[in-house]
């Protein structure tokens, strides 16, 4: 028999192993793929953290520098960051903590190449336990 670990160790792998195709998919055109991997100006990596925060690894391989903007619903633009012209990384902490529940859009550009990550900020109403636990103390004997 499994333990509780094994279980969620296996349902974990078995997600990684489905998500993978899906992370690495990208679009083909035409031209040949090499070129477009030999010519791609960035890199972009997302994670949650805590606390509504959006994780953003950003590795520039092309001095183009790069616009960092997020959209809500309505295409508004409430936040644009502009980074440097030059190759390096860069690790950006976007907080969602005073957004409204909605979909908003991060996008990624360098001006010729757009990635878009697509966010959404949901409020989930708190539950009442309906379990209580009361304490007496003891009668004496």
């Amino acid at each position: 028999m499994k333990t509780l670990a094994h279980q969620v160790m296996n349902v974990l792998l078995m997600g990684l192993l489905l998500s993978a195709p899906a992370v690495n998919a990208q679009s083909t055109t035409p031209e040949s793929t090499d070129l477009q991997a030999n010519t791609r100006s960035f890199e972009v990596g997302t994670y949650m953290g805590n606390n509504w925060t959006m994780n953003l690894m950003l590795a520039v391989h092309q001095p183009q520098g790069a616009t960092i903007t997020i959209r809500d619903a309505n295409k508004e633009i409430l936040l644009t960051r502009y980074l440097k012209k030059s190759p390096t990384v860069y690790h950006q902490k976007l907080k969602f903590d005073e957004c409204k529940p909605g979909v908003y859009q991060v996008e990624i550009s360098d001006g010729q190449q757009t990635i878009v990550r697509r966010v959404e900020v949901v409020t989930i109403p708190a539950i009442e336990s309906q379990r209580y636990i009361t304490y007496s103390l003891p009668t004496s004997l």
